[in-house]
């Protein structure tokens, strides 16, 4: 039933760390009587590894987008009440962080996201030192990995329950990681991230017009060199606002952040007069982080 997502650095450790985490619950599990909470659990564990994910796909946008579908697929598989999946991927993109949060509040199970802190100096040691065997990352692109790095945020409900833990500690903190994914009862999920059986094809439709219409909006607001908070006029009449920044963004983004936000929302019958607030909020964290 929980996720538990890993987040870090290339070479961090994160692999060492999330196989100690699966044997720790498999132990726990197996402990464990009939009456007891967790009992009856399964942990499934999914890396990039066992993805058949390459490092080098991590290099263009067009096999990172591949790799993420992979490790989307995986998680939406195996996520049922009675499973453990442990997702050891870097996740070091807050928008797929959001993606995953969604998935598992849609299930309304918990979710933990743990990020293993490694120095970067020490990265390029550990990735070394890999066996001959293993699958080493290219030093150029283990540089732009890190870099391309969105630290979690504890105070964002994508990112919370936010547990760090250090390449070189001595234990996982497994007490506090159990309570949460066994414990504690998942969030409702809302109108946002609840799935429905069905989409009709008008709602798509709106979905596009909307959307494109602030993205519209946008463009020609950055054409008399504005930025600043642009209002945007819902449906409903009501004013809803994004923070367009001094640097101009260009077309191509806008509509990249405009298809990520269709493709979280295209099975989720999102009333109509709540699109535009949605896109627009989404709009602005996205517009601020990069």
């Amino acid at each position: 039933m929980p996720l538990i997502i890993f987040s870090g650095f290339p070479s961090s450790g994160k692999s060492t760390w999330a196989k100690c985490l699966a044997e720790n619950l498999e132990t726990k599990i197996k402990s464990l009587q009939p009456n007891e909470e967790g009992y009856n659990m399964k942990v499934i564990l999914h890396s990039d590894d066992s993805l058949g994910i390459k490092r080098e796909m991590y290099r263009e946008s067009n096999t990172e987008k591949a790799a993420r579908a992979a490790q989307m697929s995986a998680v939406k598989r195996d996520i049922s009440k009675n499973n453990i999946v442990i997702l050891d991927t870097m996740s070091y993109n807050k928008g797929f962080r959001y993606q995953l949060f969604c998935e598992s509040k849609s299930a309304i199970t918990s979710n933990c996201l743990i990020q293993v802190i490694c120095p970067t100096t020490k990265c390029f040691e550990l990735n070394e030192k890999r066996l001959e065997n293993e699958d080493k990352w290219n030093d150029d692109l283990l540089r732009q990995m890190i870099a391309r790095f969105e630290e979690p945020d504890g105070s964002k409900r994508w990112d919370s329950p936010l547990i760090s833990i250090g390449y070189d500690d001595k234990e996982l903190p497994f007490d506090e990681i159990w309570e949460i994914i066994a414990l504690r009862k998942g969030p409702k999920p809302n109108q946002a991230t609840i799935l429905k059986p069905a989409v009709g094809s008008n709602y798509l439709q709106q979905l596009d017009r909307l959307t494109n219409q602030v993205v519209s909006d946008i463009v020609g607001y950055q054409q008399i060199d504005s930025f600043g908070k642009l209002k945007i006029k819902n449906i409903d009449n009501s004013d809803c606002y994004v923070e367009v920044p001094s640097i101009q963004t260009s077309t191509a983004t806008l509509q990249r952040i405009k298809r990520n936000f269709i493709n979280l929302n295209r099975v989720r019958n999102v009333d109509s007069h709540r699109i535009i607030p949605l896109f627009t909020e989404y709009l602005t964290s996205n517009l601020r982080a990069s």
